[in-house]
């Protein structure tokens, strides 16, 4: 049995069982990140706090489980929203047995800079109307399906590549792509909605 390979659940590369894990250097790289993992998993939760601290707990003790997989550590952050990410939607399907609806895909927009509207701007006005634009945006995204929710914090958040997230979350480019548009097109159907409120604001 010593020279018998077996493949880690979490990321699906192969272990061998010479390969140990480095529990300082494991702590080292999840403090590094934890923030963001945190706000990505409360997202993916949908605010719920207490699902998001479980799910960043399973996805730590997966990745802890699994550390003896890294091999390169300039790859830690993606390899570890790998983790968290395949972590949820595995929950999620665990959960319910019936497959996400979605909408219907459509030709690529102008989502890319709604995020950046959740940045503070200077008047409290604008303060107020980028509030509610944030909170908008944050509702809409937790009424995305697992798939599409997951897709967006990885890329629109969290700033990765699509052939990156197609790599984490096991799936062609195209079918990340499909789901990216589908995730934009119904948050900018709520974003047209924000502005078009805070503009009757305005002029009242």
């Amino acid at each position: 049995m010593s020279g018998t390979t077996s493949r880690d659940e979490a990321t699906g590369e192969s272990v061998t069982p010479g390969q140990t894990a480095a529990p300082r250097a494991f702590e080292e790289l999840l403090a590094e990140h934890l923030d963001a993992l945190y706000g990505t998993s409360l997202r993916l939760c949908r605010g719920d706090r207490s699902d998001a601290d479980d799910l960043l707990q399973d996805a730590a003790l997966k990745a802890f489980e699994a550390f003896r997989t890294l091999r390169d550590p300039g790859a830690g952050r993606s390899w570890l929203f790998t983790i968290l990410a395949r972590t949820h939607l595995n929950r999620v399907r665990s959960r319910r047995r019936r497959a996400e609806e979605c909408e219907t895909d459509m030709v690529e927009t102008e989502f890319e800079n709604a995020l950046a509207t959740w940045a503070p701007p200077a008047t409290p006005l604008e303060v107020l109307e980028r509030r509610q634009l944030s909170e908008r945006i944050a509702r809409a995204i937790d009424r995305l399906a697992p798939e599409l929710r997951a897709v967006v914090m990885l890329m629109d958040v969290e700033g990765f590549r699509q052939r990156e997230v197609a790599a984490m979350l096991a799936v062609p480019e195209g079918t990340v792509a499909s789901r990216l548009f589908r995730a934009r097109r119904v948050l900018r159907e709520h974003l047209a909605v924000a502005v078009a409120e805070a503009g009757k604001r305005r002029r009242g």
